[in-house]
């Protein structure tokens, strides 16, 4: 019985992910998941209880040695995990592949699993600031090559992207997500999966993607690392979950639990969560995996007695298999629901078919040699970078021209190679470019760059920022300025009375009210990766124009925190303040200033009315009134004033990426559909209200040309 039931789940979800195929086509891919649900059957009758166990053990390996290989034999390996620094040669891998397939008893495949976050040898930058290009066909580029650059140095699986909405910059893993918006979340995580895993995971090039971590770990009480949660249900659905049905409807094969307790109940026991909505209620088929030791943390948390019960609770609640820890073998049999254990073994059983891990067990030792840092792989990681910067302020001082000019880049991150962020897999700073050497080996006709400020100074390029152990994992920060003096730095720097352009590298929103005061532009750059420097050279010099714009706020004092931009009204809307102090972002969500001039007019409606099944086509002009050609994203915002529940001030729904020459204007257009603005009701159903609404086509979320409509009950 629960054979036939997995076997509908997995034709359910080809038949959603597939409405465009030809008949032909789904037939063929139903029929291949007929096949594989065929064998994992066959392999389920054969196992022994310590096989399955092995099967949900993820081991991390630190050398390979005698002990690992006869585990490996006796089936007690399911997967390895491969730390950054602890990454064995292909032939290595081939070898322990080998033991598993030729010497194990039923000759099940391991698959190998490491963090490519954002890159594998060459380093893209940051996800939150791949955001920030607002490019989903780009982040899903950069995807494919981190996949195609991992899978040759034989790398089956990646634990990304991570779609954890984040509103609080103190929190350090905010530079891992896509911002502080659901709909972005999705938007990106989506494009993540489908680059990493491509049309047909099974391509040899292609690595299996992981959505983590579910569910609600972006909402740490205090910004805290690990901290508990405390989310509303309305919450959970509208704003923490959305990213990740996301991507599980983009194709997902596995999805990695939080840390987080969320309103009493840890995610890694949470059933909840991992079995009545992610897996049933959304069809996922793929398997589950813990975060590193969390079913253990259970007996932190207080949720279970010693390591036996909480490895018994993690599997009943479906987290499928264990990370680092190793407790699911040592349960005793009996103790552990036998339907929930074949489940489980089903799913992991599952990818391992769906990436061929069975047909192709080995990597082709001559991959490595051509995939490493190529040129194709390096442009694109410039061209991510540069699409990433966000401008933020500029007195007509940049682009820097051809001319007799001395710049001066001075500051503790001029020469800085850790640009690379937190997660940095096999990076390596060597090949990374400083801001100092882009600059320097980029400078146009006439332009000398040089180390230090002195009387032949004209342009000052001051470099601050965050070093890569303020941010990331466990991470987290009280207080969101520029840290060790860097802001004194810059302000001293005005003694010279000289132009002052502040780069900032950072890896979250930060409190540059000071910066904004003492600089005559400000650059944020991010961790940009591996062509950091180049990246910074193009923008400075004006071979490309920044068009990167923010997807969080960035506050104007850490005690504002948190704020974000699609929040609720109060009742006193006019009393939404401090003592003494306004409550409005330094840069609100979605700016970023370009070399160009953006005239936003003429918005349309192709109605003003429509019923709960309807449609309508909203438009405006954009005018490039400028000498330069430049990029624009234009952003489509939504206001619901009056509904069954309070609405945030504004969600955004829908933005599209153009580029105008000097003098040109383009109409831009959206479709605004009444299925998009439902809401959830009393029960958390979606539902499309009648009423008024407002709608925005912008520059970003504080301004844009606004317009109202209609949504009308639809007769029965």
């Amino acid at each position: 019985m629960k054979s036939i039931k997995f076997l509908i789940v997995f034709i359910v979800i080809i038949g959603l992910a597939s409405c465009s195929q030809t008949k032909k086509e789904s037939q063929q891919i139903s029929e291949s998941e007929k096949q594989i649900a065929k064998k994992i059957d066959g392999l389920l009758s054969q196992m022994s209880y310590a096989e399955k166990m092995g099967q949900l053990s993820q081991v991390v390996l630190k050398k390979s040695d005698d002990n690992l290989e006869q585990q490996i034999r006796a089936g007690k390996v399911g997967s390895l995990l491969l730390s950054a620094g602890s990454i064995p040669s292909v032939a290595k891998r081939n070898e322990m592949q080998r033991i598993a397939v030729e010497e194990s008893r039923l000759g099940i495949p391991i698959i190998f699993g490491h963090d490519v976050i954002h890159g594998y040898k060459t380093i893209f930058p940051l996800s939150l600031a791949q955001s920030c290009t607002w490019d989903t066909l780009l982040v899903k580029e950069a995807a494919s090559l981190a996949a195609k650059e991992a899978s040759a140095f034989g790398i089956d699986w990646t634990f990304a992207p991570m779609v954890d909405v984040s509103r609080d910059p103190r929190w350090g893993r905010i530079a891992e997500c896509f911002g502080e918006d659901a709909y972005l979340n999705g938007c990106f995580g989506a494009a993540s999966i489908k680059g990493y895993q491509g049309e047909d995971v099974a391509n040899p090039e292609k690595v299996v993607a992981c959505l983590k971590h579910f569910v609600g770990y972006g909402a740490a009480m205090g910004g805290r690392d690990y901290q508990y949660t405390e989310i509303s249900e309305r919450s959970l659905h509208e704003v923490y979950l959305p990213p990740f049905k996301a991507g599980v409807d983009a194709g997902a094969l596995t999805v990695m639990s939080a840390f987080n307790d969320i309103n009493g109940i840890p995610s890694t026991a949470n059933e909840k969560n991992l079995t009545q909505i992610l897996k049933n209620k959304w069809q996922f088929p793929g398997f589950v995996v813990s975060d590193w030791d969390a079913v253990e943390h259970l007996t932190h948390h207080g949720m279970a007695a010693d390591s036996i019960d909480a490895g018994v609770k993690a599997l009943h609640a479906g987290i499928d298999m264990e990370m680092k820890s190793l407790i699911y073998p040592k349960i005793p049999k009996g103790k552990i629901d036998g339907e929930k254990l074949d489940e489980a073994v089903r799913r992991v059983l599952y990818v391992k078919f769906r990436k061929a891990l069975f047909a192709n067990p080995y990597t082709d030792e001559k991959r490595q040699d051509s995939e490493l840092l190529s040129k194709e792989k390096r442009a694109l990681a410039r061209k991510v970078a540069a699409q990433s910067m966000v401008l933020l302020e500029n007195n007509q001082v940049l682009p820097i021209r051809k001319g007799k000019l001395v710049v001066s880049v001075v500051g503790p991150f001029a020469k800085e190679k850790q640009l690379m962020g937190w997660w940095r897999s096999e990076g390596n700073e060597k090949d990374l470019v400083s801001a100092s050497k882009g600059l320097k080996d980029n400078a146009p006709a006439g332009v000398q760059v040089i180390d230090e400020v002195n009387a032949s100074t004209d342009v000052i390029i001051a470099c601050v920022g965050e070093k890569r152990n303020l941010f990331g994992e466990n991470n987290s920060r009280s207080d969101i300025r520029l840290p060790n003096n860097q802001s004194e730095f810059i302000e001293g720097l005005k003694k010279h009375k000289k132009p002052i352009v502040t780069v900032v590298f950072n890896g979250r929103p930060l409190n540059l009210a000071a910066e904004k005061q003492n600089s005559d532009a400000l650059l944020i750059a991010w961790h940009p990766g591996t062509e950091a420097g180049n990246a910074l050279a193009d923008l400075i010099y004006g071979n490309e124009n920044p068009s990167g714009k923010l997807t969080t706020t960035f506050p104007a004092a850490t005690g504002h925190i948190p704020m974000y931009y699609n929040h609720r009204n109060s009742g006193r809307p006019e009393l939404n303040t401090y003592l003494h102090q306004l409550v409005k972002p330094l840069y609100p969500f979605g700016y970023g200033l370009t070399y160009s001039v953006f005239k936003y007019e003429d918005i349309q409606l192709s109605s003003s009315k429509m019923n709960t099944k309807g449609s309508f086509e909203l438009s405006a002009k954009i005018t490039n009134t400028s000498k330069t050609e430049g990029t624009e994203i234009v952003q489509l915002y939504i206001h619901d004033l009056v509904g069954s529940t309070t609405r945030p001030i504004k969600e955004l729904k829908g933005f599209k990426k153009i580029s105008l020459k000097a003098g040109e204007a383009k109409e831009v257009k959206f479709i605004v559909k009444a299925k998009d603005l439902a809401v959830l009701n009393a029960d958390l159903e979606p539902v499309v209200e009648a009423g008024e609404f407002e709608v925005w086509i912008a520059p970003n979320s504080d301004k844009g040309l606004k317009a109202s409509f209609t949504i009308e009950a639809s007769k029965n």
